[in-house]
């Protein structure tokens, strides 16, 4: 399985998203940052670093590989380009935020020139006043306005799955394991994290459904 995850707009959770599901299946990471967080924590023969002018090399069916890529599509970032071409599935990640959600909806309209196969993920949920729903954040306002905004601007079906803002992702990195991971060795956290561990399940299901 190839999976790109990617907004053209920084800050909407593409290296965590990306780095739970690399921890989580043991998939290799590439990326085109030149400043990246990988290093520390994945092995050298799971980590492929290019420039972003640079293309990625084609990955042979059975390697399984998540990019986690930065900057904006043109006929320079072949890096991106050569990513999102041999995807399985891309992956973009917006919030409720109106920068985030127009570089969103325009990052889906790029990446459907090389693949309609898109989920999207609703990041950065957070409960508004007198928003009293328990654990479906599809019901959340945040979620609605990113779904609403995909929903009508792409002239394709684009699933959307919810993400909420969790102290988990900062984890990741402090513990370099995954959420899940980290929950296996921790009641706490186990407790804390069990909605956002939730939804990445979700994501997986959806994942494992275009193997």
């Amino acid at each position: 399985m190839k999976i790109t995850v990617y907004n053209a707009k920084g800050g909407a959770g593409k290296t965590p998203i990306a780095t739970n599901i690399a921890l989580d299946r043991e998939y290799a990471i590439g990326t085109n940052e030149q400043f990246h967080v990988f290093d520390s924590f994945i092995p050298d023969d799971r980590l492929l670093a290019v420039d972003l002018t640079e293309p990625f090399p084609e990955i042979p069916d059975g390697i399984d590989i998540v990019f986690d890529l930065a900057g904006a599509i043109s006929e320079h970032s072949k890096s991106i380009t050569s990513a999102v071409a041999q995807s399985d599935l891309v992956i973009v990640p917006i919030y409720n935020e109106i920068k985030s959600l127009n570089a969103g909806v325009g990052t889906i309209i790029e990446v459907s020139k090389f693949t309609k196969s898109v989920l999207v993920v609703a990041t950065r949920l957070q409960k508004q006043n007198k928003e009293h729903f328990k654990s479906d954040w599809s019901q959340s306002l945040d979620f609605q306005n990113v779904a609403n905004a995909v929903n009508s601007s792409v002239n394709f079906d684009v699933p959307v799955l919810p993400l909420k803002t969790s102290k988990g992702f900062d984890a990741i990195f402090e513990k370099e394991q995954s959420i899940r991971q980290i929950m296996e060795g921790d009641a706490l956290a186990a407790y804390t994290y069990r909605e956002v561990a939730a939804q990445f399940d979700a994501i997986y299901k959806h994942i494992d459904g275009g193997k």
